[in-house]
């Protein structure tokens, strides 16, 4: 990961995805977001969380009840709609609640087109390793928009692929243009958390890190994830 070795990337330890969401909607609200867009349907708790942070919810065309697919003409229609500079909210993979998720080359048009109009990618991703049981291939429509050029935000969810559902651990990463502003964007992220729960779980993210830190362990982890 490019940005990763440029150490252009901020992120902080959150209280599983859904802190991460309240953190990173607050931040938006703070420097000037009016609103943010969320697919149709969406995670319920979506509309709540970035409610109280200080956004208004608006919704993009996501799903089409009458054929049970994706309605992705409406989807690009809408996003070409959008204002520039909006943050959209991507379900990363297992979309919630329809499970319907774009191919890759969907992927890439979304792509294209959330960067022609300059808008800013929110990736929630709860479920990876849970859509095609691979937790590698989950993540290719994240790793897509790093690799075109995107400066992302990204939550993650440990809760279920870990089995730690109790414990609480997430994380909230976003793409910075340099390693001074991915410092300047991280002490943003704290300036929210100090006040909201101050210091994350510690236990639960050591398992994480432990596994993830190590080449067999991620492996075991990621064939266990296939079920």
């Amino acid at each position: 990961c490019t940005p990763l070795k440029e150490k252009r990337i901020a992120g902080v330890q959150t209280l599983s995805g859904t802190g991460g969401l309240r953190v990173f909607g607050e931040v938006l609200a703070q420097f000037g977001h009016k609103h943010i867009y969320v697919p149709n349907p969406t995670w319920g708790n979506h509309i709540p969380i970035f409610t109280n942070a200080g956004l208004e919810v608006k919704k993009y065309r996501y799903y089409d009840n009458a054929t049970c697919s994706l309605d992705f003409d409406g989807l690009i229609e809408d996003m070409k709609g959008m204002p520039e500079g909006t943050c959209v909210l991507l379900h990363a993979c297992a979309h919630n609640p329809t499970g319907m998720d774009p191919t890759p080359e969907q992927w890439k048009e979304i792509s294209k087109v959330a960067m022609e109009q300059n808008l800013l990618p929110f990736f929630d991703c709860a479920y990876q390793g849970f859509a095609s049981g691979d937790a590698r291939k989950d993540a290719a429509a994240v790793r897509m928009f790093v690799e075109d050029g995107h400066k992302i935000a990204l939550v993650q969810s440990f809760s279920k692929n870990f089995g730690l559902y109790g414990q609480r651990i997430g994380a909230l990463s976003v793409v910075a243009d340099s390693p001074e502003e991915a410092l300047r964007v991280q002490s943003q992220l704290k300036v929210h958390i100090r006040p909201s729960y101050s210091n994350p779980p510690r236990h639960g993210a050591r398992i994480v890190g432990k596994i993830l830190a190590s080449e067999e362990k991620t492996n075991d982890f990621v064939e266990q994830c296939m079920g």
